[in-house]
């Protein structure tokens, strides 16, 4: 119908009208789903998972490197709420614990170095 064709429109028009239909609209009157329905359904999930696994291997060792890192980013601003602050003030943030950082591995490698000696 007119419906599905725009929404297909609305995702990239890159979707047929048989590709779209979702799993309630396979089903017959008694509930039961239409074994070749659900069949073309799957087919079609699985050609879109393996063109998206195709596509992860052709993107370069450095793109999946740098998204890599992107990820672990944004996942760090996220969880610790830096996403709220302005850049400046992250980098002032950022400055500190990493100070604190340094300071503490320091401070345990004084500790086990005086350790080892006090015990030899």
């Amino acid at each position: 119908g007119g419906g599905t064709e725009a929404k297909g429109r609305e995702l990239g028009g890159r979707l047929g009208e048989d590709e779209m239909k979702t799993r309630s609209s396979t089903r017959t009157a008694g509930g039961e789903e239409e074994p070749r329905a659900q069949n073309e359904y799957l087919e079609v999930l699985k050609k879109r998972v393996e063109e998206a696994r195709q596509r992860e291997r052709d993107r370069g060792v450095f793109t999946r490197m740098r998204d890599f890192v992107d990820d672990i980013l944004f996942k760090y601003n996220i969880t610790s709420g830096l996403y709220m602050l302005d850049p400046w003030e992250r980098v002032v943030f950022n400055l500190v614990a990493l100070l604190v950082l340094l300071l503490v591995v320091f401070s345990g490698y004084r500790q086990v170095v005086f350790v080892l000696n006090f015990l030899s």
